[in-house]
């Protein structure tokens, strides 16, 4: 008899066997999630956050002078300065002064009573707004300006880096940062001690140079805003703790400390790096490191998907689907699966399309749903290419095409699909949409009891009695390549 097949139940009836296997495996691997929404103005949490984010410490000099100001648009540090009555906006007023004249221009003056009575110091600068800024503050300005408008020390540092000459450019990079301070210049340094350029590899002052560039001053403004279109975009800062996090996480250059790891892993998400936050989000949720924490994980992960990265998204979805220590909520997790998949994240085109396929938190559509496979297959989705095999395997929405099911079941076999590596054995055993070889079958039938495939192992034992010595040379050429070429 001809196997029958489910469209998203990955397994065909083998044609070897009478009993039937089926098996329906989760179209994404399971997580947890709680109940429980994000709070508002009053939740500590997110005071807690706008603390860290405006009162780290860091944020001046004598009169912070050098700020960039901005409006406060993030209403989480909004609500801060409400709790701490803080209600006027943190001003985005620029103070201007002539680099050349930085006590001011007194040079049209007729006599010396049209000095400004505030000693030569600009008028706005003597006004509250400036926190203390004295005439030596606009003086450093001043001349830090001019530095910088004459210097070409990082320029030159670029261009001997892009032409290998990493000893020239180690230099050059010192040099700009002593100077300037310039933040490029601290990363470029920390890199080329990371990786040995120019330099003996050197993970602990690669630290050090990172630290650098998260220790200089900082204001709420400058909390980099996310762009969904790009994603991976970082300030110098927010590029500087991530490294920092990477390098702790994975052992990079400095001994593996995952603590650390969180600590520069939140400092990156407190500047505004949205995957920073998708990351602690799935660790809080998996108890990666640490205890489980499903509250703070399903916040963190709400935060950035809101904020619209698809990768949170996807993992949100995946939590409301799975539902392990809250009950299901098939309707979130579609409305997250399609926003994911709107991003063109492949694994969540293939859950769409599945809740579609199986009627779960939406009415069953297999058109609509195999719209998603056909995208999810496109962009390499395994799981997606499988469940498209099974549709030509079985004739319903498109025609029966047992050519094209065996095709899509290879592309899916080729990646490890244990499913699609059984379906493609019965298909050659049989020689269904192409020639019959059984001794590719056995192959198929071994690698997808190796992958786990529970009716694979039955599979073999009905297959074996049928195989010739030929037959079985082959199957272990392809096997045991090392073994065979031996003899």
């Amino acid at each position: 008899m001809k196997p029958p097949i489910r469209r998203t139940v990955p397994a065909l009836l083998s044609l070897l066997l009478c009993a039937a296997h089926a098996q329906t495996p989760a179209p994404v691997p399971g997580t947890v999630v709680v109940k429980g929404a994000r709070g508002g103005a009053g939740d500590p949490h997110a005071i807690d956050a706008a603390k860290d984010r405006i009162l780290n410490g860091k944020s001046a000099s004598s009169c912070a002078f050098m700020d960039r100001r901005h409006p406060a648009n993030d209403p989480v540090t909004l609500a801060y300065r409400r709790d701490f009555d803080l209600d006027a906006p943190l001003s985005d007023d620029v103070v201007r002064i002539d680099a050349l004249a930085p006590d001011g221009d007194v040079s049209n003056l007729i006599d010396s009573s049209g000095i400004d009575k505030h000693g030569g110091m600009p008028a706005p600068l003597a006004g509250p707004k400036t926190r203390g800024c004295t005439v030596a503050d606009v003086r450093f300005a001043a001349g830090r300006n001019y530095i910088a408008r004459n210097d070409k020390t990082l320029a030159l540092g670029f261009e001997a880096y892009d032409n290998g000459n990493y000893a020239r450019a180690l230099q050059l990079f010192e040099t700009a940062w002593n100077k300037i301070g310039y933040d490029e210049a601290a990363l470029m340094l920390a890199r080329q001690h990371l990786y040995g350029q120019g330099t003996p590899k050197d993970g602990a002052a690669a630290a050090a140079w990172l630290e650098k560039v998260d220790d200089k001053p900082y204001a709420p403004g400058d909390r980099m805003r996310f762009d969904p279109a790009q994603p991976d975009a970082m300030t110098p800062r927010v590029e500087a703790a991530f490294m920092l996090a990477r390098m702790y996480d994975r052992g990079i250059g400095v001994a593996r400390d995952p603590a650390r790891a969180r600590t520069w892993y939140d400092k990156a998400a407190a500047y505004g790096f949205v995957p920073a936050l998708d990351i602690l989000g799935e660790r809080a949720l998996a108890g990666t490191d640490r205890p489980r924490d499903p509250v703070r994980g399903l916040s963190q992960l709400k935060e950035a998907a809101d904020a619209g990265y698809p990768a949170a998204q996807f993992h949100l979805a995946r939590a409301y689907y799975d539902g392990d220590d809250v009950p299901r909520d098939l309707a979130m997790a579609r409305s997250y699966f399609d926003a994911a998949a709107r991003a063109g994240i492949p694994a969540a085109l293939f859950a769409a399309g599945r809740m579609r396929d199986l009627g779960e938190g939406v009415k069953a559509d297999p058109a609509q749903a195999i719209v998603f496979y056909k995208d999810a297959a496109l962009k390499g989705d395994r799981d997606a290419r499988f469940a498209l095999g099974t549709y030509f395997y079985s004739g319903e929405v498109v025609g029966k095409n047992l050519a094209t099911a065996r095709q899509w079941f290879g592309a899916a076999a080729r990646q490890g699909q244990p499913d699609a590596l059984f379906n493609l054995g019965v298909m050659t055993a049989a020689g269904e949409g192409g020639a019959k070889d059984p001794a590719m079958a056995y192959v198929l039938f071994t690698l997808a009891q190796q992958a786990g495939h529970d009716g694979a192992g039955a599979a073999l034992k009905a297959l074996a009695p049928t195989l010739t010595p030929e037959d079985r040379k082959r199957a272990d050429a392809v096997l045991h390549p090392r073994v065979a070429s031996a003899k």
